[in-house]
């Protein structure tokens, strides 16, 4: 089989391969991985896929997403409320150090698709700022 186009055709095919090549992979092969992570990965891993669809579905549906989640006022609406929101839920959690504080509050957020860690920052900024909490060198937090 020493067929020039046949091996000109095997070449090409390979060289799409290497830009083209996409990997499938079953919901089931998927899980299986997925059992195999320890259980801070698993939570990370069910947080990101959950921004991910809500933010696929915005996308996919951007009318539906307004008409069938009214604008519901108990919750914050602009930067002041989200201070003063997480300000109200802290003071009865009273996380004890920084990285449970940042933990408290992304957890907050987490059901609205989760929060950043540079925005988490500017709520702990905020809240010192405001003199709500104030936190020491060695990361303990005090509540004023």
């Amino acid at each position: 089989m020493s067929n020039p186009e046949f091996f000109s055709q095997q070449q090409q095919l390979s060289l799409n391969d290497k830009f083209q090549t996409k990997v499938v992979i079953s919901y089931d092969e998927i899980a299986a991985l997925c059992e195999q992570l320890g259980y801070r990965d698993k939570l990370r891993l069910a947080q990101l896929l959950i921004q991910l669809a809500r933010k696929e579905e915005e996308t996919q549906n951007p009318q539906s997403q307004i008409e069938s989640y009214p604008k519901d006022l108990s919750k914050p609406q602009n930067d002041s409320e989200v201070v003063q929101y997480v300000f109200e839920r802290i003071i009865k959690l009273k996380p004890r150090t920084r990285k449970t504080l940042k933990n408290s509050i992304g957890t907050m957020f987490q059901s609205q698709g989760g929060i950043s860690e540079a925005e988490q920052e500017r709520i702990l900024s905020e809240l010192q700022r405001l003199k709500h909490i104030q936190i020491d060198a060695q990361n303990r937090v005090t509540y004023l």
